[in-house]
C-alpha cells in the first residue's frame, strides 16, 4: 500500500546494479542504479499497476539476487519528487504512510529511500453473487432482487466482499469503487427483495435456526475439549510460508501440488488442535483456532483453481503458461464448499464481455537484455 499511494506520486523505485552493493542509498550514483520499473516499462515507468510491479521487484529480489543487501528488498525513493515540489506539498499529500514508515524503520523517507517488498495484504475473489442482464443496455437490470444476491436467498454480498471486483487482479481504488456502486445500485435491489419476494424471517421455522445453533456450538465445544499436540498459531504460520512462497507472486504446477498435499495434512493436523486457553469469556485463542480451521479450506480452494488454471492472467502468474488463454479460461472460478469431502469443488461461470472485449496488459515491456547489466563499483568502495 505504501509502494502504491508513493509511486502514484513520483516515487521511484530503484536497486543497486551490483548485487551485494552494501554502500547506503544516498551514496550510490544514479548511474549506478538499476531503476526496473523506468527501464522495463518507459511509458509508464513506476505508475504500472501493483500485479505487474510485484511481479518486477519479486524477479528482481528472487531471481537476479539484487535486493537492497541482498535480501528482499528494493529501494521506493522519492527525494526526487521532494526536489520538484518541495517537502510539504509531498507530506501533504502522503504523512500518513511516510508517519507509519518513519516510526517502524527510524529514518525518514524523504531523506533516505525507504526499503520495501510485496507483502500478502488482499484476498482477490469473494462470495459469489448474482447479477441479472438488462437485455436492452448490456449492463445491469436496475433494481432486480437477484442483482449482487448471494446462493443464499436474502443473503447480499457488497462492496470487498464481493467476487466482482477482484477476480484476476487487485484494481487501485477498487475500495472505494465497489463501495459507491454497490451502495447506490444495489440499495434498491435489496429494497425490492424485502418488499416483493422476501419473507419474514419470523416465518422461517425455528429449527432452521436451531441447526445452525448446534452445528457452532458443537464445533465450539470439540475445539475447548479437543486434546492433541498441534498449536493452532504455530500451524498457521506454517501454512502462511507455504503459501506466500508456492501461491503467490509466481505459481509453478509442481510447487502448487506439493502444497496441496501440504493443506491437506493441514487439515488432519487439524483435528489435533489444542487451546491454551480453554475459558468461556473473550477468549481469543478459541476465536483463532476456530478461523484457523476457514484458513486451512480457503487455502486450500485457492490451491486448488490456481492448480487447474494452466494460463497467465492479472496477478495469476505460471510461467510455465505465460499467456492469457481466453479460449479455455475466459471464466470465472467458482469454489464450492462439499460437506461431505469436507473440501471444495471448483466450477466456472463464463464472464460476460459484450460490453468491453478483453485486451493484452502489455504496457510496452521491454526486453530484459541488458537493463539490469552491472556497472563496475570504484576502487575503495565497500561492497
Amino acid at each position: 500500500m505504501i509502494s502504491e499511494s508513493a509511486r502514484g506520486e513520483g516515487g521511484r523505485v530503484w536497486v543497486p546494479r551490483l548485487a551485494g552493493d552494501k554502500r547506503k542509498p544516498n551514496d550510490i550514483p544514479e548511474a549506478e542504479r538499476f531503476y526496473i520499473l523506468e527501464e522495463r516499462y518507459p511509458k509508464y515507468g513506476n505508475l504500472v499497476p501493483r500485479d505487474i510491479a510485484t511481479r518486477e521487484i519479486f524477479q528482481v529480489c528472487t531471481e537476479m539476487g539484487l535486493g537492497v543487501g541482498g535480501g528482499n528488498m528494493v529501494y521506493l525513493d522519492l527525494r526526487d519528487i521532494v526536489k520538484a515540489v518541495g517537502r510539504k506539498k509531498v507530506l501533504d499529500k502522503l504523512e500518513g504512510i511516510l508517519e507509519i514508515y518513519e516510526k517502524f524503520v527510524g529514518t525518514d523517507p524523504l531523506e533516505e529511500p525507504m526499503k520495501i517488498f510485496p507483502a500478502v495484504h488482499y484476498s482477490m475473489g469473494g462470495l459469489w453473487v448474482n447479477f441479472t442482464k438488462d437485455e436492452k443496455t448490456g449492463g445491469l437490470k436496475k433494481g432486480d432482487p437477484a442483482n449482487m444476491m448471494t446462493n443464499i436467498p436474502g443473503l447480499y454480498a457488497m462492496g470487498e466482499c464481493s467476487f466482482a471486483y477482484h477476480g484476476a487482479n487487485r484494481l487501485g481504488a477498487n475500495s472505494l469503487l465497489s463501495c459507491i456502486f454497490d451502495g447506490l445500485f444495489g440499495g434498491s435491489c435489496v429494497k425490492n427483495y424485502a418488499t416483493d419476494v422476501g419473507i419474514a424471517s419470523a416465518d422461517v421455522p425455528q429449527s432452521a435456526y436451531d441447526v445452525i445453533v448446534k452445528q457452532e456450538t458443537d464445533r465450539q465445544n470439540w475445539l475447548v475439549k479437543n486434546e492433541g499436540a498441534e498449536n493452532p498459531y504455530l500451524l498457521w504460520q506454517e501454512m502462511g510460508k507455504w503459501m506466500t512462497e508456492h501461491c503467490t507472486v509466481v505459481r509453478y504446477n509442481g510447487k502448487l501440488e506439493e502444497t496441496l498435499e501440504k493443506c491437506r495434512e493441514w487439515k488432519a493436523r487439524y483435528k489435533r488442535v489444542k487451546l491454551s486457553d480453554t475459558g468461556m469469556w473473550t477468549n481469543q485463542n478459541l476465536s483463532f483456532a476456530r478461523a484457523v480451521r476457514d484458513m486451512i479450506l480457503q487455502a486450500e480452494a485457492i490451491l486448488m483453481a490456481a492448480l487447474q488454471r494452466n494460463e497467465s492472467r492479472g496477478a495469476h502468474y505460471k510461467p510455465e503458461f505465460a499467456e492469457r488463454d481466453d479460449a479455455n479460461f475466459l471464466k470465472a472460478t467458482v469454489a464450492t464448499y462439499d460437506e461431505a469431502s469436507d473440501s471444495a469443488k471448483i466450477g466456472y461461470v463464463n464472464v460476460d464481455t459484450s460490453l468491453v472485449s478483453p485486451r493484452a496488459r502489455t504496457y510496452g515491456k521491454k526486453p530484459d537484455s541488458a537493463s539490469a547489466k552491472a556497472v563496475a563499483v570504484p576502487a575503495g568502495v565497500g561492497v
